[in-house]
């Protein structure tokens, strides 16, 4: 349970236990100007009547009705963790039971008011009570929904505010790595460096002085930071000295790290109740005195940055590829050049519907044969910092030398109240009968991502042992 559930199911609890207690204050306690007008009306005393059982049994369900949910929500808990018991139950079955419990307490009531109209017993108040107490329990529900709504709407708006004040802000994620071949090896920080640690003096004047001389163009500038483009890449530059009051003013949580090196991740609020993060890079001058983060993921450019235009060289590429080496399975190779397909046919403006389309062409002719993994949930994709909703398709198969390779195509979303409700969930072609592709259609994730707004997409190839 989350923390907002938590809170809400919490204030749910107090609000409905005020509400019992006026109520049985009502019942229970009568004025004395009730009593007045009671004994002047000369009506024969309410506790002679015979009491009506379904007014009774109408009121007391209603009344217990908030246990039933405390005991759900706490009691099982308490259970497990304390005494170490769990209950081995479908909880489907008792949510739907928990569902229809008000509705009995109303539809008894509603009978045992009638009832006792007409036949002059006792009890039309507990009946009345039994009607009350369900529908005050839903407008409690419904008024907590919409102040959770305006408090999350104020706080995503103080949120948005804080967040357009970063620096970084609209830099967005790195790009897809570029010309890799330039060596920036010397300018990349290593995981685990600290860069706190850095204690090298720089003044105000010699940051102004750096970042002429690197920058083509300046945006804006303070005493710790410059920022500016590089051949239309976004970059700061953070004098080292100053780079822990830098980060604090800036709300920027501590570094992280990708693939073996230093990054800086900062969350943002792209629609209501939604969040993402976007992860930089962050290099260091030789001199240590210059901490700089950027979008840019083409190596040249970052070496041209630190070297000057027209002094990187490149260094011998190594040899990697994701294609499998040394085969001469034909099979493999013609996989390989399906991800080629893949990467060409498939791009972030196309729609969910036509990727799966484009990724189910690529099975057609093996269908039988291969596996086909569909996976959906919130998790680190590829090893990046920050969480996204996925909907993946992967694509399984072995060569003839014995290799296994999957080609995956994963689409990736932001983080909404409705993605993290998905819980994680892994299925192959061999765990549903018939068309795979039509059960990926139908599912729930499908047609949530369907609609929802794709951030990234990542195709790639791996060999499995």
């Amino acid at each position: 349970m989350s923390d907002l559930d938590f809170h809400f199911v919490v204030v749910f609890f107090v609000l409905t236990g005020v509400l019992l207690l006026v109520t049985g204050l009502i019942l229970f306690v009568p004025s004395a100007r009730r009593k007045a007008k009671n004994k002047r009306a000369g009506e024969i005393p309410e506790q002679k009547k015979k009491l009506s059982k379904l007014c009774l049994a109408g009121f007391i369900i209603a009344a217990l009705y908030p246990l039933l949910l405390a005991f759900d929500y706490f009691g099982l808990m308490l259970l497990a963790f304390k005494f170490g018991i769990r209950l081995n139950f479908d909880r489907t079955w008792l949510d739907r039971a928990e569902f229809f419990v008000p509705f009995i307490a109303v539809i008894l009531s509603i009978a045992g008011v009638i009832t006792a109209g007409r036949k002059g017993k006792a009890g039309k108040k507990f009946g009345v009570a039994g009607i009350v107490l369900p529908n005050a329990y839903v407008a409690i529900i419904v008024l907590m929904i919409i102040g959770n709504i305006v408090i999350l709407i104020v706080h995503n708006s103080r949120t948005v505010r804080i967040q357009e004040k970063r620096e970084v802000f609209t830099m967005r994620n790195v790009g897809a790595p570029a010309n890799t071949e330039y060596d920036v090896s010397r300018y990349s920080v290593p995981e685990g460096y600290d860069l706190k640690s850095m204690n090298t003096s720089v003044s105000e004047a010699e940051l102004k002085e750096y970042a002429k001389s690197k920058l083509q163009t300046i945006n804006s500038s303070s005493d710790k930071s410059v920022r500016g483009k590089f051949q239309k890449s976004d970059f700061v530059i953070v004098r080292s000295d100053r780079l822990v009051e830098w980060l604090s003013d800036n709300n920027l949580n501590n570094f992280g790290y990708r693939n073996g090196k230093t990054t800086l991740a900062y969350d943002y609020t792209w629609e209501f109740a939604a969040t993402g993060t976007y992860t930089l890079d962050v290099y260091k001058d030789p001199s240590d005195k210059f901490i700089i983060i950027t979008n840019c993921g083409d190596h040249k450019i970052i070496a041209e940055f630190f070297e000057g235009i027209g002094a990187a060289v490149p260094t011998e590429k190594p040899e990697e590829s994701e294609e499998p080496k040394e085969t001469a399975d034909p099979e493999a190779r013609r996989k390989y050049e399906q991800l080629e397909f893949l990467k060409d046919n498939i791009n972030s403006d196309m729609s969910l519907h036509d990727i799966v389309d484009v990724f189910e062409k690529t099975c057609k002719h093996s269908a039988g044969k291969d596996k086909i993994i569909f996976k959906y949930g919130v998790d680190r994709f590829n090893g990046r910092m920050d969480e996204h909703f996925g909907f993946c398709l992967t694509r399984e198969y072995k060569a003839e030398d014995g290799k296994t390779y999957q080609i995956h195509v994963d689409v990736l979303y932001g983080l909404t109240v409705k993605s993290r409700s998905f819980k994680k969930t892994q299925l192959t072609n061999n765990e549903v009968d018939g068309d795979f592709f039509e059960y990926i259609r139908n599912s729930d994730a499908y047609k949530y991502a369907q609609t929802a707004k794709i951030y990234e997409i990542q195709i790639h190839m791996n060999e499995i042992a």
